[in-house]
């Protein structure tokens, strides 16, 4: 699976490198840029500390392996940068007109959605498993916590996934530990009775149509699929942050405490 930076991060990282390669290159030489390697010391220890996550920028950036980017030289205690800093300017380059090439080329610049700005819920379950190339196993992962977090806010741990949610957004009134999660505001408010409706069918759904299959099936799902079902999870676990729990005993309303995003 290809391997994906997000771009803002990738740029801070970039200019970074070449402002401290550029100090590091002109360092007792009052302020000239006369080599392109200079002596080890203090400013290149700082540079050896980011230079594997700056290696590893370049080449999804640019899409090839990239070797050091701080080489030794000789016995003298030189470095060679300027290879390196050639590198993370081209990448720099690239991101910085990487959407006004789209621009041109498809004649359009779509929006992008960052995976770990889902729902921390989902994205927290899901993370380990996506970043090692297992996709669907993180999008089951994530439904699994989403199921398990409404069990833990219901304190019904004797039903789950679709089942659980039929119970949990049921309309029908509480009953002894049986609690409801309800989109707040007046029950006559026709926005409140559609959003109440909606969750009871969509929450369903999430666990019908996306855990099942991830569970039980056999076909692999790709990137776009993964981060779409991963998407629709995350708008769940937010639809709940916003729910309240009626509970028939007490006859109050508390708001669950899920993580926010």
């Amino acid at each position: 699976m290809p391997q994906t930076v997000d771009p803002m991060f990738a740029q801070e990282v970039l200019e970074w490198w070449i402002e401290h390669a550029d100090e590091a290159l002109k360092d007792g030489r009052s302020g000239r840029r006369e080599h392109e390697f200079c002596r080890s010391g203090t400013k290149t220890d700082v540079m050896l500390a980011r230079e594997l996550q700056t290696r590893r920028v370049i080449g999804i950036t640019l899409g090839i392996n990239v070797d050091a980017l701080i080489r030794p030289l000789g016995r003298h205690n030189f470095v060679e940068l300027q290879s390196g800093l050639d590198l993370a300017r081209r990448a720099l380059g690239k991101l910085k007109t990487a959407e006004e090439t789209a621009r041109h080329i498809s004649g359009t610049v779509a929006p992008s959605m960052a995976a770990d700005s889902l729902h921390p819920l989902i994205w927290d379950a899901a993370s380990k498993l996506w970043n090692d190339g297992h996709l669907t196993a993180a999008v089951q992962r994530a439904a699994t916590f989403l199921n398990a977090h409404v069990q833990d806010l219901t304190g019904r741990h004797d039903v789950s996934d679709s089942a659980l949610m039929a119970q949990a957004f049921s309309p029908s009134a509480p009953e002894p530990e049986k609690p409801r999660l309800r989109w707040p505001g007046e029950d006559s408010n026709l926005t409140v009775r559609a959003m109440r409706t909606g969750l009871l069918q969509f929450s369903q759904g999430c666990f019908m149509a996306i855990r099942n299959p991830t569970t039980h099936g056999t076909t692999e799902l790709s990137t776009q699929q993964a981060l779409e079902h991963l998407a629709v999870l995350s708008t769940l676990a937010r639809w709940i942050d916003g729910c309240e729990l009626v509970d028939a005993q007490e006859e109050t309303r508390k708001s669950p405490s899920i993580p926010r995003g």
